[in-house]
């Protein structure tokens, strides 16, 4: 056999295998297990006298676990503020809140996420949340008493987010919309935020 036969022979018989191998000889597989993230965003209150509350900074840390490579759990920590928005109403024949407009939101919340696979490295995060709301001072019921009290109720919500698997080994980036709503003060809170994820 001639050389050049020999050589076009081994073409074509290892390109099928090239073709079925992934860049570097090893398949893409994110990494799953315990992580980490931070998140800073935009932060708004719906409801209230003025509808809408100033968009103010979000700041979240979380840390959690991949169960299964579509379910994973996480505890987080987020702080926000409504800013101009009265849910106490407005003092007789005034404009004025009857309490502060302006308050600060604490979240301690426990999260279940589920991840659907769009494509390699890219998934859709839809995501369910529930926890503890501290509100200072409380933004409601100005008959209770000390205006300058905080105020704690529980939340529930409902979230959706895109998540990538970057080149980087152990590093996710993506983004999230979380809706919540607190039970009692019956104040519905939006977070909008870019993340990024670290996973050991």
């Amino acid at each position: 056999m001639k050389k050049s036969q020999l050589v076009a022979a081994l073409a074509l018989l290892s390109s099928p295998a090239l073709a079925a191998t992934p860049p570097e000889g090893v398949e893409f597989q994110p990494r799953r297990g315990f992580f980490t993230e931070t998140d800073i965003g935009v932060f708004f209150t719906l409801g209230g006298e003025n509808v809408y509350s100033n968009a103010q900074t979000y700041l979240q840390l979380g840390l959690g676990y991949d169960l299964t490579e579509k379910l994973s759990l996480g505890a987080h920590f987020g702080l926000g503020s409504s800013a101009q928005n009265c849910f106490a109403g407005y003092l007789p024949g005034t404009e004025t809140c009857a309490l502060s407009d302006n308050f600060t939101m604490t979240f301690l919340d426990l999260t279940a996420a589920y991840h659907v696979k769009v494509m390699d490295r890219l998934y859709l995060t839809p995501k369910m949340v529930a926890g503890y709301t501290r509100l200072d001072p409380a933004p409601v019921d100005p008959e209770a008493g000390d205006p300058g009290r905080a105020l704690s109720a529980p939340n529930a919500g409902l979230g959706f987010g895109v998540e990538y698997a970057t080149g980087m080994d152990h590093f996710s980036v993506g983004a999230d919309l979380l809706a919540r709503y607190i039970i009692g003060p019956n104040i519905t809170a939006f977070s909008i935020f870019p993340k990024v994820k670290y996973t050991f």
